[in-house]
C-alpha cells in the first residue's frame, strides 16, 4: 500500500463513524419538489410531499404535526425537504419498497457536568459514570467534565474512582438535558488496585496509557527521601533508567529527548535536578499523571517514544491547608486555599536545597557548592458554571560552582580555575475551559516555556575555552482542544494549535559565537472513539504537523489506530499502530559530566525524525485485586540523528556548522513486556519485566554495520512492594535489575613517534573494533523505606520518612578507569562504584 493510499485509508476510518446516520438519497428522495409556500405547519409540508405521488408511511402520534416551520427556500428535493422539516423530531428517514418510511427513534437526553472532590472542590480526572441498566459508560476528561446520553426514562448511575467512596445517583431524563455536578468523598481505603488500566470500568474497552497512582508513588523509597513520580514511571515495563540511577527515561529503545513531558500542557525540555538524581516535579504539586508508551492519542505530537502528561493541583476551594517538609538535601513548604470561597483558589509550593547555606565558601573550595530551587503557583477561577480559568506558573533553577587548581605545564604555576554551571526552566500557562453544550467541551491554552543552561569559567583562557557557553530554547504556543460526545457509542476529539520556537546554541567551544534559529510549528488533529457492539471499540485518528525553519517546511501526516476486543468479562486483547514525528533534536557535548546539551530544529539538511510503532497487548483482570498484562511491540525509527565521528571534545574536532556534525540513520527496537500487580488487603506487590533489543544503522558510522545503541538494555526487571502495618506504619521496597549500558572504548593504543622522541603533546592512535563495543556491568539495586504517620488531635499530621538508598551498596553510578599493557598495548577497563549505600530521612508536618 502506498503512502497516499494509507492516508486515504485512515481518513476513511476517521470520518466514516461520524456519519453512520447519514442518509442515502436515492430514488424517491432525489425527486425535485417546488413548494407554494415557505411557511406552514409540519402537517402541511408532509401533505405537499404526498401530492407529488410519494407514499409516506409514519405514525402521526410520533410527530408534532402542528409545529410551525419556516423553510430556507421553496425548491428542494424530497429528501432535503424531509430532513429540514424533521430535524427537530426523533425520526429516521428510510426508503424501502417504493415508499418512504418515517421511523421513530428513541430520543436521547444528555446528562453532563463536573465531578469534584467533596470538601475541596478539586476536579477529579478519570472518574467513571456507568448506567447500571444498559452498562453505558463515560469517563471524566482532564478537567473533570463528563457527558453521557441516554434514552428517556429513570436511571441509576454508578460513580466510581479509586480512592473515593463509590456513590449511586438517580436521574429522571425527560425532554431536556440535565447539568449535574457530582461530589465524591475522598480518603476511603479500598482493597483494590490503584494503578494502571485495571481500575477503570470493565465496560470501557478503549483504555490507553497508564494512570500513575501518586499516593503509591509517595510511599516508595527514594533518593535522599525526595519522592519522585518519574521514578515510579521507571517501574513500568518498557522503561529503563540510566546506569547512574537517575530519573532519565529510555522508553522502548528511544533516547531521552524522544519523550514528550508536559506540565499543565506546557512542554518541558529538561526535567532534572541534582545532576538527574531527581526531577523538577514536586510531589506535593501533582494532581494526576498519565503515561503513554504506545497507543498515542492523536492530540500529542513532536516526540517519538512516550508521553508523560502531568497536571498540577487546582487549589482547595473551601479551606486553607498546607505542609512543611525538611530532608537531608532540601526543605519545602506549600499552602493552598480559597481566594473567594467556592469561586477562586490558589496553590503555592516552594522547594529549595539548603546545604549551600551551611557554609558556602567551604563547599565551593571543596567543589561541592550546589543548590536548586522550585516555585509552583496556580490560580483557579470559576466565572460561571460553564467557564473556568486557570493560570499556572513554574520557576526552577540549578547552580553548581567549583574551584579547582589546574596544572597546564610542569614548568608553570597552577591556574586558579572557577566555573559556574546554571540551568533552569520557566513555564507559564493560561487556560480557559468552556462547556459549549452538554455534549461539547472546549479547552484553550496559551503557553510559554523556556529552558536555558550556561557554563561560565574563569582562568581557562590557556585552553582556548570562551568565558561563557550557553544554549536556550523558547516556546510560545496557543492551542484549542475539543471533546464532542456525539452519541453514547461515539466520541469525537479534535483541535489544533500553533507554536513559535526560538533556539540559541554555541557554534563551537573555542569562540563566544552562538547561532540563533527561529521556527514555526502548526498542528491539527481529529480522532474518533467508537464502540462496535458490546465487545469491541475502535479509535482512529490523524495528527497533522507543519514545521517551518528558515526557507524549509516539512509536512507530516501521522495516523493512529487502536482496536480493542473483549475476549471475556476479564480479558481484553488490543492492537495498535502509531506514527510519530519529531522536529526538535537534542545533542550533548561529551567530555563534560554536567548538563551541556543543546537543541536544534529540523531544517534544510536536518530532516525530522520519524517512528512507527506496532503494539499487541493482552490484559487479564482477576477481580479487583490483581492484574496481568503481556505486550509485544516493534518499532522503527527513520532519520535518526547522531553526532558524527570526532564531533565531540574528546575527539578534538568540532565542526562549525551543526549540520556538518550530524549523521542520520535508522533505528530498530523490539521487545516483550510483562507486568503483574497484586493487592492483598494490607500488602501491595507489583512486578515488571522487559526483554528488548535496540540497534542502529548509519552509513557514516561503524562502516555502515548495525550496532547496539546506548539505550539498548536487553533485560530490565523491577519489583516494588509496600505494606501497611497498622494505621501508622508503612514499609516499602524496590528492587531493580538491568543489563549494562553500551559504550565505545578502544581496544588497543599505539604511541605516536613524538612520544617516543620525547616531544611535547604527543598524540596516540586508538584502535576501535566497533561502536558500542563494550557493555557495562549489570546493575541491581535495593531501596528500602518506612513511613511513620501520626494524626494529632487538631487534625494535623506528622510524618517521619526514613530508609536506605542502594541497600546492597552496589551502585548504578560508576566511573571507568583504563590501564594499558605496555607489552601488548591492550586497554583494560575497570569500573569503580561512585555512589554507595545512602541513608535518608525526612520530616513532614501537614496542617
Amino acid at each position: 500500500m502506498t503512502t497516499g493510499s494509507k492516508i486515504y485509508f485512515f481518513l476513511f476510518l476517521i470520518l466514516v463513524p461520524a456519519f453512520l446516520n447519514a442518509q442515502q438519497k436515492t430514488g424517491l428522495l432525489n425527486m425535485p419538489i417546488k413548494l407554494p409556500e415557505r411557511k406552514g405547519l409540519l402537517s402541511y409540508f408532509l401533505t405537499q410531499v404526498e401530492h407529488t405521488g410519494v407514499l409516506l408511511t409514519y405514525n402521526p402520534g410520533n410527530l408534532r404535526l402542528n409545529r410551525k416551520i419556516s423553510l430556507s427556500n421553496r425548491i428542494k428535493t424530497v429528501g432535503e425537504l424531509l430532513e429540514e422539516i424533521l430535524r427537530a423530531e426523533s425520526i429516521q428517514i428510510k426508503e424501502y419498497d417504493g415508499k418512504i418510511l418515517l421511523i421513530s427513534t428513541p430520543k436521547l437526553i444528555t446528562i453532563s457536568g463536573i465531578i469534584k472532590e467533596e470538601g475541596s472542590g478539586e476536579v477529579i480526572i478519570g472518574a467513571n459514570i456507568t448506567d447500571t441498566r444498559g452498562r453505558r459508560n463515560a469517563t471524566t476528561n482532564g478537567f473533570g467534565f463528563y457527558s453521557i446520553s441516554l434514552e428517556q426514562g429513570n436511571y441509576e448511575l454508578d460513580i466510581t474512582h479509586t480512592g473515593y467512596t463509590p456513590i449511586q445517583i438517580s436521574v429522571d431524563l425527560e425532554n431536556e438535558s440535565i447539568r449535574k455536578d457530582i461530589y465524591l468523598k475522598s480518603g476511603v481505603d479500598l482493597p483494590e488496585l490503584k494503578i494502571t488500566k485495571s481500575t477503570e470500568s470493565k465496560s470501557n474497552l478503549n483504555l490507553r496509557g497508564d494512570q500513575v497512582d501518586l499516593e503509591m508513588a509517595n510511599k516508595l523509597p527514594s533518593f535522599l527521601g525526595e519522592k519522585d513520580v518519574v521514578r515510579a514511571v521507571q517501574l513500568y515495563p518498557g522503561v529503563a533508567g540510566s546506569n547512574g540511577g537517575s530519573v532519565s527515561m529510555y522508553v522502548r529503545g528511544g533516547n531521552m529527548d524522544q519523550n514528550l513531558v508536559t506540565l499543565d500542557d506546557i512542554s518541558i525540555y529538561n526535567i532534572n535536578h541534582f545532576n538527574g538524581m531527581f526531577s523538577i516535579f514536586n510531589p506535593d504539586v501533582l494532581k494526576s499523571v498519565e503515561f503513554y508508551r504506545s497507543d498515542f492519542p492523536s492530540k500529542y505530537g513532536g516526540r517519538l517514544s512516550s508521553v508523560l502528561n502531568i497536571r498540577s493541583r487546582d487549589g482547595d476551594m473551601e479551606k486553607y491547608h498546607g505542609h512543611t517538609t525538611i530532608g537531608l538535601l532540601y526543605a519545602s513548604t506549600a499552602l493552598e486555599g480559597p481566594i473567594i470561597k467556592n469561586k477562586a483558589s490558589f496553590t503555592l509550593n516552594v522547594r529549595r536545597s539548603w546545604l549551600d547555606l551551611l557554609g558556602a565558601k567551604k563547599l565551593e573550595d571543596a567543589g561541592l557548592f550546589y543548590y536548586f530551587s522550585d516555585i509552583n503557583l496556580k490560580l483557579n477561577y470559576i466565572a460561571n458554571p460553564n467557564n473556568r480559568f486557570y493560570i499556572s506558573a513554574y520557576l526552577g533553577n540549578d547552580a553548581y560552582r567549583q574551584k579547582l587548581y589546574v596544572v597546564s605545564d610542569a614548568n608553570t604555576d597552577p591556574i586558579d580555575y572557577r566555573s559556574t554551571l546554571k540551568w533552569g526552566n520557566r513555564l507559564v500557562a493560561f487556560r480557559w475551559n468552556r462547556i459549549l453544550s452538554p455534549r461539547l467541551f472546549k479547552n484553550t491554552t496559551a503557553t510559554f516555556s523556556q529552558y536555558r543552561n550556561s557554563f561560565d569559567n574563569q582562568g581557562l583562557s590557556t585552553f582556548d575555552l570562551p568565558a561563557r557557553i550557553y544554549s536556550t530554547i523558547k516556546d510560545l504556543g496557543l492551542k484549542s482542544d475539543f471533546n464532542y460526545y456525539l452519541r453514547p457509542d461515539l466520541k469525537l476529539n479534535f483541535g489544533g494549535g500553533i507554536n513559535f520556537n526560538s533556539f540559541a546554541f554555541p557554534i563551537s567551544l573555542n569562540t563566544n559565537e552562538s547561532r540563533k534559529i527561529n521556527a514555526l510549528n502548526l498542528n491539527a488533529y481529529v480522532e474518533d472513539e467508537v464502540r462496535i457492539g458490546e465487545r469491541s471499540e475502535l479509535t482512529a485518528g490523524l495528527h497533522y504537523a507543519a514545521f517551518t525553519s528558515g526557507k524549509t517546511t516539512y509536512h507530516t501526516l501521522q495516523p493512529r489506530i487502536r482496536f480493542s476486543y473483549r475476549l471475556s468479562e476479564n480479558q481484553v486483547l488490543t492492537a495498535s499502530y502509531s506514527k510519530m514525528s519529531q522536529f526538535i533534536h537534542q545533542f550533548t557535548i561529551t567530555g563534560f559530566s554536567f548538563p551541556t546539551e543543546f537543541r536544534v530544529p529540523s531544517g534544510k539538511l536536518i530532516k525530522p525524525e520519524t517512528s512507527e510503532i506496532f503494539n499487541l497487548a493482552y490484559r487479564l483482570q482477576a477481580g479487583k485485586t490483581s492484574n496481568f498484562a503481556i505486550e509485544a511491540y516493534y518499532k522503527t525509527t527513520g532519520n535518526l540523528l547522531a553526532l558524527g565521528s570526532g564531533q565531540d571534545i574528546a575527539g578534538g574536532y568540532f565542526a562549525k556548522q551543526i549540520e556538518d556534525r550530524l549523521v542520520s540513520g535508522k533505528g530498530y527496537s523490539k521487545g516483550i513486556e510483562l507486568s503483574y500487580v497484586q493487592q492483598i488487603n494490607w500488602l501491595r506487590f507489583q512486578m515488571a519485566y522487559t526483554l528488548s533489543k535496540t540497534t542502529g544503522k548509519f552509513q557514516a558510522l561503524n562502516l555502515g554495520q548495525s550496532f547496539p545503541l546506548n539505550q539498548d538494555f536487553r533485560h530490565n526487571f523491577n519489583i516494588a512492594a509496600s505494606a501497611s502495618i497498622g494505621k501508622r506504619v508503612e514499609i516499602s521496597a524496590i528492587w531493580t535489575y538491568s543489563t549494562g549500558q553500551h559504550i565505545t572504548i578502544p581496544e588497543t593504543v599505539h604511541k605516536n613517534l613524538d612520544d617516543v622522541l620525547g616531544n611535547n603533546f604527543p598524540t596516540n592512535t586508538y584502535v576501535i573494533s566497533g561502536l558500542n563495543n563494550y557493555t557495562l556491568s549489570d546493575n541491581y539495586k535495593l531501596d528500602l523505606g518506612m513511613n511513620l504517620t501520626r494524626k494529632l488531635r487538631s487534625g494535623h499530621q506528622r510524618i517521619w520518612s526514613m530508609g536506605m538508598y542502594n541497600a546492597f551498596a552496589n551502585s548504578q553510578s560508576r566511573s571507568l578507569v583504563s590501564t594499558i599493557d605496555s607489552q601488548t598495548n591492550k586497554i583494560t577497563i575497570l569500573e569503580e562504584d561512585k555512589i554507595r549505600l545512602i541513608p535518608y530521612f525526612t520530616f513532614t508536618y501537614k496542617f
